[in-house]
């Protein structure tokens, strides 16, 4: 049975990662301790006028299937 850290990981690097590559953005895990995650947005997504949509329709969500409603999502400026 893999952790929670694992299941996020997996979730970046194979759902989220690809989808901001696409639009010229980037995700990076910072930390996650408790029930906190902390994301870096990069490149084009970490300016874009559609960040706060995408964070709360699309990583959240996202993360929250793959471990649980439990987690807090953070972001750090980057």
């Amino acid at each position: 049975m893999s952790t929670k850290r694992e299941q996020i990981d997996a979730m970046v690097d194979e759902v989220l990662r690809p989808l901001l590559e696409r639009d010229g953005g980037g995700i990076e895990v910072e930390a996650y301790e408790g029930a906190v995650l902390t994301l870096r947005l990069t490149g084009a997504i970490a300016g874009c006028p559609g960040t706060p949509y995408v964070k709360r329709h699309v990583i959240e969500p996202a993360i929250r299937r793959a471990v649980g409603p439990d987690v807090e999502v953070v972001y750090q400026r980057g």
